[in-house]
């Protein structure tokens, strides 16, 4: 407190000109560090946010990719299993020679070149008995060598083989390892690792082809064959390559459970994930994250597979995002110091004018502020404080001419707005028109018309007349059934609608139309292709603090996800979407819409609202 003192004291005893040179620079150099500090912030959140869009968008993207291809590859062993020959191949005893297996062999290679022959993605794929492994025919079914043949002997002895047949016929997916470890086959150990670490997808084969109208199955007797379908590690390679242009990022693919599937760093494949985000970080369908790995700040991205359940993680060093960033510090820096020391030279200069005719000028501001405009100083000898007067004046002069002139624009403004509500249309002509078309359409015992003209003649009238957001409940239902009669008239004879609202008072207060979207979208869409027999109840009902009402159609209903989709509330547009909003703006947590549907069944749309009179 004393330093603080001596410093106040300090400053009361320096001479004015020091001082306005001390706040002079002081009033530049902060703002300009400020602003430089702000702006290097503001500017890593954008670059990171950013980084954080692209980064989930590009994971989707490669996920959506590589899903088509396994939903692609699970639809051909579907079809696998319907094939007759494939049925016929093995609705036999088992053979007992050599010559009998190589046959076989021929024809399953055949049979699945017919269904992955042109598959350029995977590495091999093969039908697993506990006596042969079929598929290792002549005729080649993949353009990848060489051709690895798994071990029978080894395969149905391996956990892969007890988990696929736990499966029961279901499609598995199964983590990167080596193979030839995994089946026992120490003859390949020293192959290639790019050859030897696969992934896998794998099902029991339960074959029920159906020929000439009739549905045949294997008997019990007959051992059904696994479809082993073997990828190599550098599948998701060619998927992401050229996706990442950042260095060092990388992307990897992991398991639910920690198992590498795919990564960068071969050592890695098949081993867990010693960074262990699959504990932590992959809680959402997608998303990013800022983690740390080896003591260094990374953003990472990721997206789980729809097909395999696995996870696609793209991996951006931090400081590779932000490494153009400490050149722009720099310049901010440079900047503040070179408007620091502009802003000295010119503190100096402005001193010395005004410290000699301050006083006069401080009295003559102190007049003006006062409301005396016609407050004149004489004219400084020197030339800057010459100018300086002289604009005074002239602004002394400006205001008293503004003030004029706003009090002149204003009158202009009123007649402006007079003028404006004499030329605005009268609707009073339109509904004379509609009741003179009424008119005539009983002259000519045209009731349904007239009925129509009447309906539309409240309509225009209500929405008219009335601009207010908030209106009695029986105005806006007069509204709605002019509505339901054109609508029922335009829809003739394929639905009624029937109102049972008497519980609720007609004076309560609701918003504008917040039923009409309702209703029309049951018309438009519910009843579609309803020719007849349809129907809409509109009930309401309310406990003292509530309003409840329901809109019920017994249409063609949607499905779950329609209604999600219909109630996202990331969704642009109108109708059911548009009154959400509006009830929300109007009445934040207290108002409610739900949405109960079943697809042949009808729609149920419920509001709540609070009770307003």
């Amino acid at each position: 407190m004393a330093f603080f003192r001596r410093l106040n004291d300090r400053l009361i005893q320096m001479k004015m000109r020091s001082k306005l040179i001390l706040f002079f620079v002081l009033l530049i150099s902060l703002p300009s560090a400020i602003n430089g500090f702000i702006s290097y912030k503001a500017s890593t959140d954008i670059i990171v946010n950013n980084a954080r869009d692209s980064i989930e968008e590009i994971v989707r993207k490669n996920n959506a990719v590589t899903d088509i291809i396994f939903r692609h590859i699970e639809e051909r062993t579907i079809s696998l299993i319907s094939d007759p020959d494939l049925f016929a191949l093995f609705d036999r005893p088992r053979p007992q020679s050599d010559q009998e297996l190589v046959q076989m062999d021929r024809k399953a290679t055949a049979i699945l070149n017919k269904y992955f022959g042109h598959e350029q993605d995977l590495y091999t794929a093969q039908l697993v008995t506990s006596y042969f492994s079929f598929g290792s025919g002549n005729a080649p079914y993949t353009t990848n060598s060489p051709f690895v043949s798994v071990s029978h002997e080894g395969f149905v002895q391996s956990s892969i083989y007890r988990e696929v047949t736990e499966r029961r016929g279901s499609l598995i997916w199964i983590p990167t390892y080596d193979l030839t470890r995994a089946y026992n086959q120490s003859q390949l150990y020293s192959m290639d690792p790019k050859f030897r670490l696969v992934f896998s997808s794998a099902r029991v084969i339960n074959c029920s082809p159906i020929i000439d109208g009739v549905s045949y199955t294997w008997p019990q007797t007959v051992e059904r064959p696994v479809l082993l379908i073997n990828f190599n590690e550098d599948f998701y390679s060619k998927v992401v390559e050229q996706s990442l242009l950042v260095d060092d990022a990388y992307f990897y693919v992991v398991s639910k459970s920690g198992l590498i599937v795919t990564h960068p760093d071969i050592a890695k494949l098949g081993t867990r994930d010693s960074n262990g985000w699959f504990k932590t970080e992959f809680t959402a369908a997608s998303g990013t994250s800022l983690v740390e790995e080896n003591g260094e700040d990374v953003l990472i991205g990721y997206d789980i597979s729809q097909v395999t359940d696995w996870v696609t993680v793209a991996v951006v060093p931090y400081k590779q995002l932000i490494r153009n960033l400490p050149t722009v510090r720099y310049m901010d820096l440079m900047t503040a110091a070179a408007m620091t020391i502009v802003a000295i030279f010119i503190a100096f200069m402005i001193s010395d004018w005004l410290t000699k005719p301050i006083k006069k000028l401080l009295v003559a501001i102190q007049l003006t502020g006062a409301g005396d405009f016609n407050t004149k100083i004489k004219e400084h000898s020197q030339f800057e404080f010459r100018i300086l007067i002289k604009k005074f004046n002239q602004m002394n002069e400006r205001i008293q001419g503004l003030i004029k002139e706003n009090y002149e624009s204003t009158l202009r403004e009123k007649e402006a707005e007079i003028m404006a509500l004499n030329l605005q249309l009268n609707p009073h002509f339109l509904y004379n028109t509609l009741n003179i078309i009424n008119w005539m359409a009983i002259d000519r015992d045209e009731k349904e018309i007239s009925k129509m003209i009447v309906s539309l003649s409240t309509m225009l009238q209500f929405t008219v007349n009335n601009k207010q957001e908030i209106v009695p409940l029986r105005d806006d239902l007069e509204w709605l059934r002019s509505y339901t009669h054109i609508m029922e008239n335009r829809y003739d004879g394929v639905f009624k609608v029937v109102y049972e609202l008497d519980d609720i008072p007609g004076d309560c207060k609701v918003p504008k139309l917040f039923l009409q979207p309702i209703v029309e979208n049951a018309i438009i869409h519910g009843f579609e292709s309803l020719e007849q027999g349809g129907f809409i109840r509109i009930s309401g009902e309310h406990d003292g603090e509530r309003l409840r009402f329901v809109v019920h159609d017994n249409g063609k209903g949607m499905s779950a996800l329609q209604v999600q989709s219909l109630l996202a509330s990331e969704r642009a547009g109108i109708g059911v979407q548009n009154v959400a909003k509006r009830i929300r703006l109007l009445y934040g947590d207290a108002a409610k819409l739900d949405i109960k549907s079943e697809e042949g069944t009808g729609t149920a749309v419920t509001i709540i609202i609070p009770l307003v009179r």
